[in-house]
């Protein structure tokens, strides 16, 4: 059983409807922080197989409920700051602060098998090289990975200015750190922009007593992902990772076990970036 080291904390997670985002949110509930999630679909399990089985409850945010803490959900479109904004308004009037912000929003395709453009087609994927990207899907991958993440860090900021604390975690991805080619450039070149993102608001935010950091995933087994096995190749601890292993690194670095780290960004990737 974890100790409710977190009793008392409202976190707020993007991207929290499953996958990744569902994993922090359990975790940080189970450690007894009030929990409200983020997601343009909060619903989005429903979609994923593998996500709808793993679920014990209609949404995260009754699963939440289970564990014994508030939750609240809020469908927002994150690529829209206003609207950004006024979910934080709401987040803080309903569960009365904002101590812990997870950037978690994001991902490599266009269109997701739970937005309604999809239509049932499933995930789409992004095209293009580095020297010749459609514009569109340039500009909707840097939409969905690094504004989402600034807008809601900057949202997230004036209410930790005020109450002179807070743990803010940025999501990027070993792709922002290493490059391989392919068609994944805009989605690695946002990531790798997110972590220079977090390095410049640490700096700002730090006399304000507010950790900015970041973690980096590399090859993780979730429910829209599936088995990754076939990845394993070349990952010095021959397994690929689990959402369970990334949220034990969320634990450490929203509590105050990491007080005294800022500005940093942590692989989490079997070894893979050791390799470069």
């Amino acid at each position: 059983m974890n100790e409710k080291i977190l009793t008392g904390k409202v976190a707020v997670i993007t991207g929290a409807a499953r996958g990744l985002g569902r994993g922090y949110a359990l975790k940080l509930a189970e450690l007894g922080a009030n929990v409200a999630i983020i997601d343009r679909n909060l619903h989005a399990a429903d979609v994923y197989e593998f996500e709808k089985q793993s679920m014990t409850a209609p949404t995260v945010v009754d699963e939440c409920k289970l564990l014994g803490v508030e939750s609240m959900g809020v469908e927002v479109d994150l690529t829209d700051r206003p609207a950004v904004e006024t979910a934080f308004e709401t987040i803080s009037n309903t569960l009365g602060s904002i101590d812990i912000v997870i950037c978690n929003a994001g991902g490599g395709i266009a269109i997701f098998n739970d937005e309604p453009a999809s239509k049932g087609a499933g995930d789409i994927n992004t095209s293009g090289t580095a020297s010749d990207c459609p514009q569109d899907v340039l500009l909707r991958i840097l939409d969905i990975n690094l504004m989402t993440c600034m807008y809601t860090c900057m949202a997230a900021s004036s209410y930790m200015k005020k109450q002179n604390s807070g743990k803010i975690v940025t999501v990027s991805s070993v792709g922002g750190l290493i490059t391989n080619g392919g068609s994944y450039h805009p989605y690695c070149t946002a990531k790798a922009a997110i972590i220079h993102y977090t390095s410049s608001l640490a700096q700002e935010l730090g006399p304000y007593n507010i950790n900015v950091n970041c973690i980096a995933p590399g090859v993780i087994r979730t429910g829209r992902l599936g088995d990754r096995t076939n990845e394993v190749k070349g990952i010095p601890l021959g397994r690929e990772g689990t959402v369970e292993d990334c949220a034990n690194l969320m634990e450490f670095l929203v509590t105050e076990k990491s007080s005294y780290i800022t500005g940093k960004t942590i692989t989490i990737d079997g070894g893979v970036c050791d390799q470069r």
